[in-house]
């Protein structure tokens, strides 16, 4: 098994995004002024297995509209194709995406890839409600064209700490698991490495490990106790099983990849 880190640019995120004050100004602080981050990595993930090249998430768009709470700092140069270069790949070659939540810069470069792209049925089913629907008009973020995923569920049962998966290789190897509090259906994809460790391709799980050990939700979860509740169950995870945790947005991500470095 080969795992390619992919980087399509970058984003500045408020402050109040990734540590977000209570109650009503846990929303409210995104849309005021306030401070910026420095950049943070845009990363979506090639995996090579069992003779197969599966894509997790396709990264963002030279397209991307700024919002209130996040900046984007994206080429044409440095989409999807541009990273697959750099990594020595053919999009081509991409049998399957899958897609770890609905937000664009996880789902914008779909039209780059002539393959199969799917989703977590719980999260299509939340992206066509009213709320999100609004709120890509209000953001000016709507979905990109021919945006068409086919579902999938959560049918395999409980994987390590996680208590819904779904096996996305024929092994076992390459696991879809439930990790609700982002958007309610958000998903991860662990990887069983050739080692025995566990790479947790985890979206927006967390923006940064930080933020994962210090347990804290985000500002943008509809339900900030289903949060904290998925990122204990990542920390039980890490604690069954050696698991190298790799966030869409931490600049640590590739450094932890690269060194094989499990949550300690």
């Amino acid at each position: 098994m080969r795992i390619h880190p992919l980087t399509t640019g970058a984003v500045r995120l408020k402050r109040a995004f990734l540590h977000p004050g209570r109650g009503v100004r846990r929303q409210l602080d995104l849309f005021l002024p306030g401070p910026f981050s420095a950049p943070m990595p845009i990363h979506c993930w090639a995996v090579e297995h069992a003779g197969r090249l599966l894509l997790v998430d396709t990264g963002e768009s030279a397209a991307a509209r700024n919002i209130p709470f996040a900046r984007f700092e994206v080429s044409p140069q440095q989409e999807l194709p541009a990273a697959f270069a750099a990594a020595g790949l053919a999009l081509t070659d991409v049998s399957e995406v899958i897609l770890t939540h609905h937000h664009g810069d996880h789902v914008d470069g779909l039209h780059h890839v002539r393959a199969p792209a799917r989703i977590n049925a719980a999260e299509l089913e939340f992206l066509s409600s009213p709320f999100p629907r609004a709120m890509r008009r209000v953001l000016r973020q709507p979905l990109p064209p021919g945006f068409a995923p086919q579902p999938f569920t959560l049918d395999g049962g409980a994987f390590g700490a996680f208590a819904h998966s779904h096996a996305l290789s024929d092994d076992g190897r390459i696991v879809a698991v439930a990790t609700p509090g982002h958007t309610p259906g958000h998903i991860s994809v662990i990887c069983v490495d050739d080692d025995g460790r566990h790479v947790m391709l985890a979206g927006d799980v967390a923006d940064t490990l930080e933020q994962l050990l210090a347990l804290r939700a985000d500002a943008v979860a509809p339900d900030p106790k289903v949060h904290v509740a998925t990122l204990e169950a990542v920390m039980a995870h890490c604690a069954q099983n050696p698991t190298i945790f790799l966030p869409s947005h931490d600049p640590d991500s590739l450094a932890r990849l690269a060194g094989a470095i499990p949550v300690a």
